[in-house]
């Protein structure tokens, strides 16, 4: 790793919808280099990249041309930390919407569904979402539940329910959605009121009834070494309210 550096560049002119990002993936690949590329909302073209100082060099050298449409006016370049991405993905692919319920049943527990092909594909978190990318999360996915669900708030069955977070979802890494979930590696990134930044879902083999999962925090921005955001912020992001606090009102 001590090799390795970061750049984080902003790519100005005509260079959104003539294909730059998934050009700029390609080049990525082919030298080896990890990290992201997405378009901005006043657009530019935002690459993030890391890896071995020469091939960085070269993807950033593209960068001053880009594919044939493209017409680029500026490749703005600086030195950045290294985030130790995976691979290199397009970011800013929307994928949806998602939700974090914490709910209160048999077993206390937080689930997160993740909006694919018109249904929520749902895991169970019994910890919760961590933002620490340390902490690795236990995720059994549990059955898939309509779009009508993440509104559902408040006394259910001898529980209760809570929607802890919600927001969109971009996809991520190099292979598209839904067929990562069934390789048993998806990434994606969150766009929530309290989560934010990159995720991972890895499958794990442990025989189980129920398949497993593990839900990390990519080391992003976003990451919050050492954190517990569930613990921090137990509220609804729709009424404010806790857990606790309905399930006291229901006693």
């Amino acid at each position: 790793m001590s090799d390795v550096r970061g750049v984080r560049a902003t790519v100005s002119g005509v260079v959104t919808g003539v294909g730059f990002r998934q050009a700029t993936v390609e080049r990525a690949l082919a030298l080896g280099v990890l990290g992201w590329v997405r378009n901005a909302d006043d657009g530019t073209v935002e690459v993030h990249a890391e890896g071995l100082p020469d091939a960085v060099d070269s993807l950033v050298a593209f960068l001053d041309d880009g594919p044939a449409a493209a017409r680029v006016r500026a490749v703005d370049a600086a030195p950045h930390k290294v985030e130790g991405h995976e691979q290199f993905a397009i970011r800013g692919v929307p994928a949806g919407v998602f939700v974090v319920q914490e709910h209160a049943a048999t077993a206390r527990h937080f689930d997160l569904r993740l909006e694919v092909d018109g249904v929520m594909r749902s895991w169970a978190v019994p910890k919760g979402p961590s933002l620490d990318p340390a902490t690795k999360r236990m995720a059994i996915e549990v059955e898939d539940h309509g779009l009508a669900h993440n509104d559902v708030e408040g006394p259910l069955g001898d529980g209760a329910v809570i929607v802890w977070d919600r927001g969109v979802y971009e996809q991520g890494g190099r292979v598209p959605w839904p067929e990562a979930l069934q390789r048993g590696h998806a990434v994606f990134v969150l766009h929530g009121e309290k989560l934010q930044g990159g995720f991972a879902l890895q499958r794990t083999a442990r025989p189980a009834a129920k398949p497993q999962w593990l839900l990390i925090k990519r080391r992003d921005d976003a990451a919050r070494p050492g954190s517990d955001i569930a613990a921090e912020r137990p509220e609804s992001v729709k009424s404010g309210r806790t857990l606790d606090e309905l399930l006291a009102d229901g006693r």
